[in-house]
């Protein structure tokens, strides 16, 4: 009967329901995760008491913190395994050739919310105190720097594009037959931050008034993989789109030090900083340049 029932729904709106759902799912995951993970640094008082998942020092206490400290860095090694490998080209060629390419992303993002979750729901409280301002002005000012972090976290995700950065765009595409075209990100917060969604989370997770023992191993671990990761993502912006990737690092050196800068034929990569290309310049190649201010 289910059979029966499924063959009556043209193929393409099956494969266009499922593609969209899958997705869409995952863009909702990612949400929930990243309220929880704000809830579970700041442990705000006012849903602790009702807050259903844990928190970074919850309620144990500091009982063999070594082994609570080896059990929390398998997590979050387990989080930076899957967060790495699966983004590296080469895995999406050999590992992830079952898998339609439009459903690549959100299969991504579904096993990072699988590795997120599995990290707040098992984690270990190490609550030794590093740390710990008090009231006053300190406290007022590493809240407002927390807070700044994850809106850091947020624009950057917006100015990169939400629908784009978890899989909802490539989806999209390919439940209409189509294949999603990728583009380098120069616009927004880009323009004057590499890599700002890192940045954002790396003042999220140091940004406290009171600093843990489980609150700092977390914190870094973060630093340690946003470190080799932006080493790996830069090289594979660098393989993927190549000249123009260069071109808009130099854009951005140029913002800070007006003697650095490139040009590319017909336009600058990120000609939304306002440069742009000499004329003469017809080969296509990029050559760096040096301007006046």
């Amino acid at each position: 009967m289910v059979r029966s029932m499924a063959s009556l729904i043209p193929l393409g709106l099956r494969r266009r329901t499922f593609a969209l759902a899958y997705a869409w799912s995952g863009f909702a995951l990612t949400w929930l995760f990243w309220v929880s993970f704000v809830i579970f640094l700041g442990e705000p008082a006012a849903v602790r008491s009702w807050w259903p998942l844990p928190t970074v020092d919850g309620s144990g206490s500091a009982g063999r913190p070594v082994r609570a400290a080896f059990f929390n860095l398998v997590l979050l090694a387990s989080f930076a395994a899957q967060h790495s490998i699966m983004a590296r080209p080469w895995f999406k060629r050999h590992a992830m050739v079952w898998l339609p390419e439009g459903l690549e992303r959100s299969s991504y993002v579904h096993m990072a919310n699988a590795a997120l979750f599995a990290m707040i729901l098992l984690w270990q409280p190490i609550p030794v105190t590093v740390w710990d301002v008090g009231d006053g002005p300190w406290r007022e000012a590493l809240w407002t720097v927390f807070a700044v972090g994850w809106i850091v976290l947020f624009l950057g995700a917006w100015s990169f594009g939400m629908r784009e950065l978890l899989g909802v765009e490539q989806a999209r595409a390919w439940s209409r037959g189509r294949r999603h075209a990728s583009r380098l990100k120069t616009g927004l917060l880009y323009r004057w931050l590499r890599h700002p969604m890192y940045a954002g989370v790396l003042l999220g997770v140091w940004a406290t008034p009171r600093m843990s023992l489980g609150h700092m191993l977390l914190a870094l671990s973060f630093t340690a993989y946003v470190l080799v990761a932006v080493r790996y993502e830069e090289r594979d912006l660098l393989e993927r789109f190549g000249g123009r990737y260069r071109c808009w690092r130099g854009i951005r050196a140029r913002r800070w030090h007006p003697s650095l800068g490139c040009h590319v034929r017909g336009q600058v990569q990120g000609d939304s900083l306002g440069y742009r290309a000499p004329r003469e310049q017809q080969d296509g190649k990029v050559r760096a340049s040096r301007a006046d201010a």
